[in-house]
C-alpha cells in the first residue's frame, strides 16, 4: 500500500511541476504594463546573430589556437634528415 501511495505523489508532483512549467513558459513572453516592445527580428537577423556568429567566433579562436602549431611545423625537428646545400656550392657559382 505505500508503494502505491508513494508511486502517486511522485505521478502528482510530477504533474503539477510540468504544468508550472508549462504555464511559466508561455506567460513569460506577456509584456508587462508600460511595456514597448520593439520590432521582431528578421530571418536574416536570427540566421547572422545566432548561426554565423558563433560560428565566426569559434573560426577566431581556432585560427589563433593553431597558430603556434603551424610554426612549430614548419621547422625541421632535431634528428630529422636535413640537410641543405652548403654555403660554398652556392657562393662558388
Amino acid at each position: 500500500m505505500k508503494n502505491i501511495i508513494s508511486r502517486m505523489s511522485r505521478a502528482a508532483v510530477l504533474g503539477f511541476s510540468g504544468v508550472v512549467f508549462t504555464a511559466t513558459q508561455a506567460s513569460a513572453n506577456l509584456p508587462d504594463a508600460g511595456e514597448e516592445t520593439g520590432p521582431g527580428m528578421s530571418a536574416f537577423e536570427t540566421i547572422t546573430w545566432f548561426v554565423l556568429a558563433p560560428i565566426a567566433v569559434w573560426a577566431i579562436v581556432w585560427f589563433l589556437w593553431s597558430i603556434p602549431q603551424w610554426r612549430r611545423n614548419a621547422r625541421p625537428v632535431t634528428g630529422d634528415q636535413w640537410d641543405p646545400k652548403p654555403s660554398n656550392s652556392v657562393v662558388n657559382r
